[in-house]
């Protein structure tokens, strides 16, 4: 193996790879270096509960990634030339309540109003009035998703150009429960679509979740949203084949340690077997914020200090994965080949308090579950007529009471409170179903917050989103403004990839963005390898 490279890139999350496989195709020599035994971070798939049964164990459905020209254009030919696909489910979201009504959102979104409509004529009108504008204001978000983003106040300035861009200013103003209660009067209506903001892992009645519904229905009606066949692991694989064809190495089971400064230049990294790999141009790193004082020397104590600073969701999720020998029937079977079904309970407060429970470090007592059965479109995903089950529901990152398991005060994460609120939240998912009970079940896993930190470092207590999706850590000023264009500052050739940085996190394709600025920064051609 070489120990001299153009490019090193620590860490294989999607981000990473995303950003090795631009570098890659670009011409330079890259290494990617990843202490886990397979690439993908949170993009990944494993047989956690039973031989042959792949299990998505963070991400698993693909709505904003599919907006980026890396897939929508196949710039990388994923598609084309690595073996990437994607599934075609039936529906797409759909709350499921728990007093056996439902209600969807469908790329179709003459679809979408009449599930609406079952509940409100008048709010399904004004649904479509309202996507039809944000629709319109599509260009306006894809435009700058992908590539770095413009610093805070010039963006302020330019949207304030416009009727149109005032709108979008006044919701990332707002909290998306005072948008929702002003916009909908049906109060399923309103759940429907409260739970659908809070998946972007932040209360919806914190001001600047207003934003979330204009981006969300502006994409969620021009694309398709949908599943990796296979497993999203096989996302991260085809990246992986991606940078190996073009001439790029890839280490898994390779810790490194720090990288390595010479006079305020980022010249290569340590491992922790001490080894030094050189890099000739640059280094990217997925170093979370919080961390990133513990990698570099030498930094800016304000700069690190701000870093620090930055602020995790308000909550995360406890995941829970099942092998099943049926897939789960529905009492509303209509919804059975969904791509994701969220249980909801059927009273506002209810999964309002559910959400603030989480927030404030409580397991919550009301069921809030988002579910994915892939086998009933993917059968590959598991041995013949066998299927799976993805059910995670809504936890706190840092666990301080046991809520529906007694309500103890506790300190923390431990495996048996993980396994027995996986059990709780079974218990809770079979009063949807018709056929959820043990003999179906083949074999069953969990990962808590805690787990999930531990398994990747940019999941700082298990946030995997990285940072919070906060007003003051959007676009150029995530995750600050001093690091938000990618290039940290007085370590020359460092560059950062990751959830934590612009888009954010859910599964973008984002480290595109950064190979767009280090090639950028090194005066290359990039529309040799992306469009601008």
């Amino acid at each position: 193996m070489s120990t001299n490279y153009d490019a090193i890139v620590v860490g294989a999350g999607h981000n990473s790879l995303t950003t090795a496989a631009y570098l890659s195709k670009s011409g330079l020599s890259v290494c990617v270096l990843e202490k886990n035994d397979i690439v993908g971070g949170g993009v990944v798939s494993r047989e956690v509960t039973a031989p042959g049964f792949k299990h998505d164990t963070h991400a698993t459905g693909m709505i904003l990634i599919m907006a980026n020209p890396m897939i929508k254009d196949d710039e990388l030919e994923l598609q084309s030339k690595f073996g990437l696909a994607f599934d075609d489910p039936e529906g797409t979201y759909v709350s499921l309540f728990d007093d056996e009504t439902w209600m969807g959102t469908f790329t179709d979104l003459d679809k979408t109003c009449e599930t609406i409509a079952k509940f409100s004529q008048k709010d399904a009108e004004t649904y479509r009035n309202f996507v039809n504008r944000t629709i319109q204001m599509g260009p306006m978000f894809t435009a700058g998703m992908f590539k770095p983003p413009l610093p805070f106040g010039p963006f302020v300035a330019m949207m304030d150009q416009s009727p149109m861009g005032r709108e979008i200013l006044g919701a990332m103003l707002t909290s998306a429960t005072d948008f929702i209660y002003k916009m909908f009067e049906h109060e399923k209506v309103r759940m429907h679509f409260m739970k659908w903001v809070a998946e972007g892992m932040v209360h919806p009645d914190e001001r600047g979740t207003g934003i979330y519904l204009y981006f969300l229905t502006a994409v969620a009606h021009t694309q398709p949203e949908t599943s990796v066949r296979g497993g999203t692991q096989a996302l991260s694989d085809s990246l992986a084949r991606c940078i190996e064809h073009y001439g790029g190495e890839i280490r898994t089971n390779t810790m490194v340690t720090k990288v390595i400064m010479d006079n305020g230049k980022a010249t290569g990294v340590q491992l922790d077997t001490g080894e030094i790999l050189n890099a000739n141009k640059s280094v990217v790193a997925c170093i979370h914020p919080h961390l990133l004082g513990d990698y570099i020397e030498g930094l800016d104590p304000e700069l690190v200090a701000d870093a620090k600073n930055c602020e995790l969701s308000s909550f995360g999720a406890l995941n829970t994965h099942w092998a099943l020998h049926e897939a789960p029937n529905y009492k509303c079977p209509e919804i059975n080949k969904s791509l994701l079904v969220e249980c909801v309970p059927s009273k506002m407060e209810h999964l309002r308090q559910g959400l603030t429970d989480c927030k404030e470090g409580k397991l919550a007592s009301h069921f809030n579950a988002v579910i994915a059965h892939h086998t009933n479109h993917d059968p590959s995903r598991a041995p013949d007529g066998k299927h799976t089950l993805y059910l995670y529901n809504f936890a706190p990152l840092e666990l301080k009471n046991t809520g529906p398991l007694g309500g103890r005060d506790i300190d923390g994460w431990n495996s048996e409170i993980r396994d027995q609120y996986k059990e709780w939240m079974m218990g809770e998912y079979s009063k949807y179903c018709t056929n959820m009970t043990s003999d179906n079940v083949i074999a069953s896993a969990a990962e808590s917050p805690a787990d999930m930190a531990e398994w990747s470092p940019s999941f700082q207590k298990g946030d995997i989103f990285g940072i919070g999706n906060w007003i003051h850590q959007y676009l150029g000023r995530r995750p600050t403004p001093a690091l938000a264009q990618y290039a940290v500052p007085g370590a020359e050739g460092l560059y950062l990839a990751g959830p934590f940085m612009h888009p954010g996190g859910a599964v973008t394709g984002g480290g595109r963005a950064t190979a767009m600025k280090i090639l950028d920064d090194a005066g290359a051609d990039i529309s040799k390898v992306m469009s601008i």
